[in-house]
């Protein structure tokens, strides 16, 4: 039973001034709420500085790092801010027993408590994401989104429970007539309901983790997953802007998504070269000579020339005879140089073809697929191939394309 404290006739001495007794009665209930509010807030003061310096020098002795997230999440500072309402709570039945005379300020004081309580439920929550995602599973299977939900049940069912207590209704009987409002509320809530969906399609399908380079053209985003929310999956695009993304629109669009490529043992190098048609021809036997000195090309054309002289006995006309054309010379040239280099996966798909030939001239299209995956250091890759080849075309007396033309046909 709780001690009941008759206080009175400590304030007695206000009814000597105030001649109305409801006013006098008011007036010291109030001081008496205002006494009590202060001791309340002193005493959390000292009391929290206290624990705080305390709970802070366990923490940084310990070797576990989740209780340094807790802490640097103001979990227990704000557990600390229970102290006043509840403190107020206690005092208050000890001093009248019971809250007839005060429901409203009772009311007030379960109010406060309740939305304490729930700063300290989203900072555990928030706490326990961060010691998630320290862990590698977290940029594969984040669970942000689903701490998000959860901070809005509670949010929504504190807010639920609140009102409940002011109007004096329970809360079943408040959720039966907000389902008149199921429209409204389904209206209000789209964004969250669409984005809850569209995350754990993600999430379950692997569509989208932390770190994947996300390429979604109608969004303007080009670039890698920095976060993915209830809401929102921000990408950091490759000039260090931040494109915001509905989570929804990442299931209901198209994009594309690098990680494919990041996992495999190779990124593709797929560009090509226009040659002149009017510079392709049959090679002479001195410009067979020229190539052949090559270390690159002098199995291949040793190989072929026997091989070329059988086929071609008895034929007497040009038209007739199978020869080295310069462009298929450089084709294979190109591929051994492939072969020769060691930042390519040779394991992967690799060749060098024609494309149909257009206005533009022939097409001939390295595809082939970088070990190194890196951006800087692959366009690096790239480039080298691609220097080398325009800089021996010459060799073999063919000519690169490019507007305005230079050379007329002979």
């Amino acid at each position: 039973m709780l001690l009941k404290i008759d206080v009175n006739k400590w304030f007695s001495w206000l009814k000597l001034g105030i001649k109305d007794p409801s006013t006098a009665s008011a007036v010291e209930v109030l001081l008496q709420i205002g006494v009590i509010c202060l001791i309340a807030f002193l005493f959390t003061f000292f009391l929290r500085k206290g624990l705080t310096r305390l709970i802070g020098g366990m923490v940084r002795r310990t070797k576990t790092t989740w209780d340094d997230v807790f802490f640097e999440e103001h979990v227990f500072q704000k557990i600390f801010n229970l102290i006043p309402p509840i403190f107020i709570d206690f005092a208050f039945k000890i001093v009248y027993g019971k809250w007839d005379h005060i429901e409203l300020f009772h009311r007030f004081i379960v109010g406060w408590i309740l939305v304490v309580a729930g700063f300290v439920i989203v900072a555990v929550l928030d706490s326990i994401n961060r010691i998630y995602e320290s862990y590698p599973i977290s940029k594969d299977r984040p669970i942000k989104v689903f701490v998000q939900v959860i901070k809005i049940f509670v949010v929504s069912a504190i807010i639920i429970t609140i009102v409940s207590e002011f109007i004096g209704e329970s809360p079943r009987n408040l959720l039966v007539g907000l389902g008149a409002f199921a429209a409204v509320l389904m209206l209000i809530f789209k964004d969250a309901i669409l984005g809850f969906v569209a995350g754990v399609q993600l999430l379950a399908n692997q569509m989208v983790r932390i770190g994947d380079w996300i390429v979604m053209p109608s969004n303007n985003a080009n670039g890698t997953v920095l976060e993915i929310n209830l809401y929102t999956v921000k990408v950091q695009n490759w000039d260090m802007t931040i494109t915001t993304i509905p989570t929804y629109q990442l299931v209901s669009n198209s994009f594309t998504n690098w990680r494919g490529m990041e996992e495999s043992a190779g990124r593709r190098i797929m560009r090509y070269i226009n040659i002149d048609m009017h510079s392709v021809h049959f090679l002479s036997d001195e410009e067979i000579d020229i190539l052949r000195k090559s270390e690159v090309l002098k199995g291949y054309i040793e190989d072929m020339l026997p091989k070329l002289n059988e086929q071609n006995k008895g034929k007497a006309d040009v038209l007739d005879e199978r020869r080295l054309t310069n462009l298929g010379v450089f084709r294979q040239y190109a591929v051994r140089k492939l072969e020769a280099n060691t930042n390519l996966n040779m394991d992967m798909t690799y060749m060098v073809r024609q494309l149909q030939p257009g206005p533009t001239g022939i097409p001939l299209e390295i595809y082939c697929f970088s070990r190194i995956q890196e951006w800087v250091a692959y366009e690096k890759v790239q480039a080298d191939i691609f220097d080398h080849l325009l800089a021996v075309i010459p060799y073999f007396h063919l000519r690169i394309f490019q507007y305005p033309e230079t050379f007329k046909a002979s």
